[in-house]
């Protein structure tokens, strides 16, 4: 458990400029903590005095999204980010804040080590020179989060202006909502759309965005009926669940390589833009369909007996 914990502090970030000596007596306050899949590290608005590194595993940070038009209904839960080996979450309760923001579980068997807040206030005393790099170092990590959640923000106002727009077709909808999302990106980046086509009972690619021929990628796809989301090399596919079988299904491939946290992060960001554009498609369906039965009454109640 010691190389563990030494292997760990030399994989921060926050961290880099400390001796390994100086990492083996910060060892010392480490508590490690193993966890099963689910299992809930703090709660939301729960009270925290601690700050946690994931050793392996990933952690999820969500938070909790109340509907005050159904009351007594359990709140929805949104994702805010997914997080890996070498991470750090809740250090909010070092800034004074002691009451969690979001909610922390695991995903998947994970092992991470805590700090408390008492404990480390021990050792910046014992070393007061590190003090001032580790705290500019935390800000750093607090700042990265939040621009990565204001791009996401920003992306997602945007896409839903989009939806507000007059859209003849789910083609249409799907071709405008790439050219939304992809210049958010950071990197190069192609991706296409299909949507399942009942005539032939195929997907057909029916928008893109960049140049690349995902033909390539046909024998890598999972079948059209799972429904599921994964990255597949650099590609994430996306689907879009329908009510019987998906409506379709998005790609989005990298030009260049990501880190085992990118394609965390993007997943679920992708994943967040997979169920708006499915909202969308259903709504684009059911004004085709109403349109079809306001001609039908009409064809109907004009017709000569």
């Amino acid at each position: 458990m010691r190389q563990e914990k030494l292997k760990l502090l030399k994989s921060l970030h926050l961290l880099d400029k400390v001796t390994e000596s100086q990492l083996e007596e910060w060892g010392n306050f480490l508590k490690p903590l193993e966890l099963g899949n689910g299992a809930v590290v703090f709660e939301e608005g729960s009270a925290g005095d601690s700050i946690y590194f994931i050793s392996s595993g990933r952690i999820r940070i969500s938070k909790r999204l109340y509907n005050p038009d159904e009351k007594g209904l359990a709140p929805e839960e949104k994702d805010l980010a997914l997080l890996g080996p070498g991470d750090c979450f809740g250090e909010m309760a070092l800034t004074g804040e002691n009451k969690r923001s979001a909610q922390a579980r695991a995903d998947g068997a994970t092992v991470i080590f805590e700090l408390t807040l008492k404990d480390l206030t021990q050792w910046i005393r014992s070393r007061p020179q590190l003090a001032l790099g580790f705290f500019a170092l935390l800000v750093e990590v607090q700042s990265k989060r939040l621009r990565h959640t204001s791009n996401e923000l920003t992306m997602l106002f945007d896409l839903s202006n989009l939806f507000l727009e007059e859209t003849s077709s789910s083609n249409q909808l799907l071709t405008r909502a790439l050219a939304v999302v992809i210049p958010h990106l950071k990197g190069s980046w192609v991706a296409a759309a299909y949507l399942y086509n009942p005539f032939n009972e195929e997907m057909d690619c029916v928008a893109g965005y960049g140049d690349y021929d995902f033909k390539e990628m046909a024998a890598k796809l999972p079948p059209l009926t799972e429904g599921v989301n994964l990255w597949i090399d650099n590609c994430y596919y996306v689907s879009l669940p329908g009510p019987a079988q998906p409506y379709g299904y998005l790609l989005f491939r990298s030009q260049s390589p990501l880190t085992d946290q990118d394609q965390a992060e993007l997943g679920r960001t992708f994943s967040t833009i997979a169920r708006l554009l499915t909202s969308a498609l259903e709504n684009i369906n059911f004004r085709r369909e109403e349109g079809f039965r306001v001609k039908l009454d009409k064809t109907s109640h004009g017709a000569i007996i």
